[in-house]
């Protein structure tokens, strides 16, 4: 061949490839502007699309990120608590149980050959310490004591009562309880074999092996001020280290044996040189020792301001500034090496993490999210952990230094449901780390699951495809769900909905604004019920105001506003949300959103009955403890009324980011994708879920009622820096994000109040010759026609029956089969829950 014809084929294949490469690129962009808009099954598709191009790998970790996780995650424990790693990262540690329950154990696990293996179970309190020298580990035992259990229980007692001064109170005379009756053991690893250790009458705090592994330090006392670090050898009695007790807390042993670290009271902290027999006191908090023991770092103060400071171990320099702020400071930690720190600093609404070099040249800021930062810890010289988000839903980010990326960590690879996290603790050779979720996004049983994620093992391509496959399978089924549940009412709903203003839903949230908190007791909550009770008559509502005494001398009212129903009156659905604010201020988030959203739906529903009673109930005093909801529920349990189901919104104003999306909040599977559907078939909301209704009004509907509880909160939860603050003011609000929560509402009233109830009853009514028995309770609608059952037969299949009686026989159950019911109504519409029982 000649040369030209060489040249113009290998430019040929460039091109093509090139092509290829800008066709993947073209087609994954597609597709992440699709998932971004909430558009999932297309962008499912788009992404099984670039994965089977020809360039398709060179995608595979954005779309890994994209719809889950990119690290491969195995689950460790159904359930546990307090994570701990060894030293050398052989072994690692977790707490099931509880003190109080007498079932408390530390449960040391390690990894052989790529598998998991139980070392040991100890029954022991949190305090354990792991030995960096040899298999060995030091724990605190407490045997039973009655005068112990007694204080326990006294201390449930007065938190469940609310009282969580005397709670707290209590929870020091328990631990210090503890302490004193707590026993000492080093147990080998190896041969199991384990010894007490004595130590004089004192309450025994925290345990630490000396950094040679061999001997023990014991950091004990008799009261708070009166505490001693002691050094336990096999060969003589306790020595005190600490020369004449204090104070002190948060023992720290730096590699290298020669220094120990720990706090000294409130508001400082000793470096006690073992060596040359000296403790140098410091005023300062916070402090992180690295790893290497070369340095430590401490926030400190200077001119009334907050410094982060750094001191070289074995330098006599003194402390160096590294960043000096008017700004509140928090968590800060050391790189394995100490060259760097990694803190948290909040320069306005939000926490933010910053990396200053320790020799106090370089100080930047790491990370930029309108959500709080916390909680940074290195795992290697470039790599920062990092954790976002409130309490109930934080979520963990690996940064890279070097690069300026940021890679999400854990997921539960779905696309809808959340999977908060609660604890991490990083391996060591920070390659591996533990991490506490409710993964499966059940954030009401006490289970919390604990998870590996091993960045060392990233997920192969069969993976991610399997995955799409999944969510494609899953989102396809509920969309299908969610268009045939709607069918028969599709056109009237669709109208209801798009009569949703943002105009009034605006005007509102400004009238509401202007009140100021609306805290029980304050002007505002009197000016907010006159409000509401005006506006809903003016909707051509009769409203009642529910006056009671949530606290004494104080007088509220819940305003609830009733739509009648047209075929069945006396079996109710009620819409609510509280009305009132933190004591900080307007509260326009929490939950001024949420009554915008329950007048809009009462507006736009006043002509328009369903067949069911719908309420309209606007709570007071949730800020308090839940106290309007709980008053309002129990009057509707006292007065017999037939509550079926139960909507409550709360915190649906603010926006993380461009997306229109919130948080279903449900204990009922069935409203969940009711709302699914709802928001996807008549807003532009996007929404996730959460099992969750702790600490919100929903709980007291759960409480009385069981599980008919959905609603719509914010993504993620919790989520905004302004909650519960004295900036949750109008501005911060997403106006057209309350316009798609009210659109996703009607739509899910309507659905509910239209269609039959969950029914209630079904039970195994014993074997006959055409198989197993089965009845239930007759619907409670009036309309309700016939029963859909659906269950497997022997041969795996789905089954679909209708019976116009509540009550069938059928054949081939086998025990472990589940058998579904529902009622369906004379306008062909099935209930919008399953009754559910698995054959024994």
């Amino acid at each position: 061949m000649r040369p030209t014809a060489i040249l113009a084929l290998f430019m040929l294949l460039c091109t093509e490839s090139a092509f290829g490469q800008v066709t993947a690129q073209h087609q994954f962009e597609t597709a992440y502007d699709q998932w971004d808009a909430g558009k999932y099954p297309d962008a499912i598709k788009g992404f099984q699309s670039v994965l089977k191009a020809p360039d398709g790998d060179d995608f595979l970790e954005d779309i890994a990120l994209v719809t889950g996780e990119l690290y491969h995650t195995t689950e460790v424990a159904p359930h546990g608590t307090n994570l701990q790693w060894s030293p050398d990262g052989r072994y690692a540690a977790y707490s099931t149980g509880s003190l109080a329950g007498g079932d408390a154990i530390r449960h040391i696990i390690s990894w052989q050959n790529g598998k998991q293996v139980a070392i040991a179970d100890i029954p022991s309190l949190s305090v354990l310490t792991f030995s960096s020298q040899a298999d060995k580990i030091a724990f605190l035992m407490i045997p039973e004591d009655t005068e112990l259990d007694a204080a326990r229980t006294m201390a449930s007692e007065l938190r469940a009562a609310r009282d969580f001064t005397g709670w707290r109170n209590q929870l020091s005379v328990v631990r210090q309880l503890e302490g004193f009756r707590a026993r000492i053991f080093e147990q080998d690893l190896k041969t199991g074999v384990k010894r007490e250790i004595e130590l004089p009458e004192a309450s025994k705090l925290e345990l630490k092996f000396t950094a040679s592994g061999m001997d023990l330090l014991v950091l004990a006392g008799k009261g708070p001020t009166d505490r001693q670090i002691y050094l336990l050898t096999n060969d003589r009695s306790p020595v005190p280290l600490t020369g004449s007790p204090g104070d002190f807390s948060d023992l720290s042993v730096v590699a290298g044996g020669r220094y120990l670290v720990y706090s000294f009271g409130k508001d400082q902290f000793r470096v006690h040189d073992l060596q040359a027999g000296r403790a140098d006191t410091f005023e300062g908090t916070g402090f992180s020792v690295s790893s290497d023991g070369s340095t430590l770092a401490y926030y400190g103060k200077s001119d009334g301001m907050a410094t982060v400071n750094a001191i070289t171990l074995g330098s006599t320099a003194p402390p160096r500034i590294l960043h000096q702020t008017e700004y509140r400071v928090g968590t800060l930690a050391l790189s394995p090496k100490g060259d760097r720190v990694v803190y948290q600093m909040r320069p306005r609404e939000d926490w933010e993490l910053y990396v200053a070099s320790t020799d106090g040249t370089e100080n930047s800021r790491l990370t930029n999210d309108i959500q709080h930062d916390l909680f940074p810890r290195y795992m290697k010289s470039d790599l920062i952990l990092g954790i976002i988000g409130e309490g109930r839903h934080r979520r963990s980010f690996v940064y890279d230094t070097a690069t300026g990326t940021r890679t999400r960590l854990f997921h539960n690879n779905t696309i809808r449901t959340v999977a908060p996290e609660y604890e991490w603790s990083v391996s060591p050779d920070g390659a591996r780390v533990l991490i506490v979720s409710e993964r499966d996004g059940d954030t009401i049983s006490p289970e919390r699951g604990v998870y590996l994620v091993d960045l060392n093992r990233k997920l192969i391509k069969d993976e991610i495809t399997s995955r799409l496959d999944k969510m494609l399978a899953g989102e396809l089924d509920l969309r299908q769900r969610g268009r045939e549940m709607f069918e028969v009412i599709d056109d009237d709903v669709r109208q209801a909905s798009s009569e949703a203003s943002i105009t009034r839903l605006y005007a509102y949230a400004k009238d509401l604004h202007s009140f100021g908190t609306k805290y029980i007791g304050e002007p505002g909550n009197r000016l907010a019920i006159t409000y509401l009770t005006d506006k809903l008559k003016s909707f051509g509502y009769e409203v009642e105001q529910q006056w009671f005494e949530p606290k004494p001398g104080i007088e509220s009212a819940n305003v609830i506003a009733t739509l009648k129903g047209a075929v069945d009156p006396d079996l109710v659905y009620v819409i609510s949300s509280h009305f009132d604010s933190s004591q900080r201020g307007p509260g326009a988030d929490d939950n001024s959103s949420g009554t915008t959203v329950l007048l809009e739906t009462a507006r736009v529903l006043s002509e328009r009955p369903m067949a069911a009673t719908v309420k309209f109930a606007f709570f007071t005093g949730e800020e308090a403890g839940l106290l309007g909801s709980r008053y309002y529920v129990k009057k509707s349990a006292e007065n017999n009324v037939k509550l079926l189901g139960a909507l409550n919104n709360d915190m649906v104003g603010w926006a993380n980011n461009h997306r229109l999306d919130d948080t279903i909040r449900y204990s009922n599977v069935g409203i969940r994708d009711v709302q699914h559907a709802a928001a996807f078939l008549f807003s532009n909301l996007i929404t996730y879920d959460a099992k969750y209704y702790k600490s919100t009004d929903a709980h007291a509907y759960y409480d009385e009622y069981g599980d008919i509880v959905g609603g719509i909160g914010s993504y993620p939860i919790l989520s905004s820096p302004h909650y519960h603050q004295s900036h949750d003011v109008l501005e911060i609000i997403n106006h057209q994000l309350v316009t798609e929560v009210t659109r996703t509402t009607i739509g899910t009233i309507m659905l509910l109040a239209s269609s039959p109830s969950r029914l209630t009853g079904l039970q195994v009514d014993g074997q006959s010759g055409t198989g197993t028995d089965l009845k239930w309770d007759a619907a409670v609608e009036g309309n309700a026609s016939e029963y859909l059952i659906s269950y497997q037969n022997s041969g795996a299949e789905r089954i679909a029956l209708t019976t116009s009686e509540p009550m069938i026989s059928i054949s081939g159950l086998k025990p472990g089969s589940e058998v579904r019911v529902k009622a369906i109504n004379d306008r062909d519409m099935t209930g919008w829950d399953w009754a559910r029982i698995t054959i024994e």
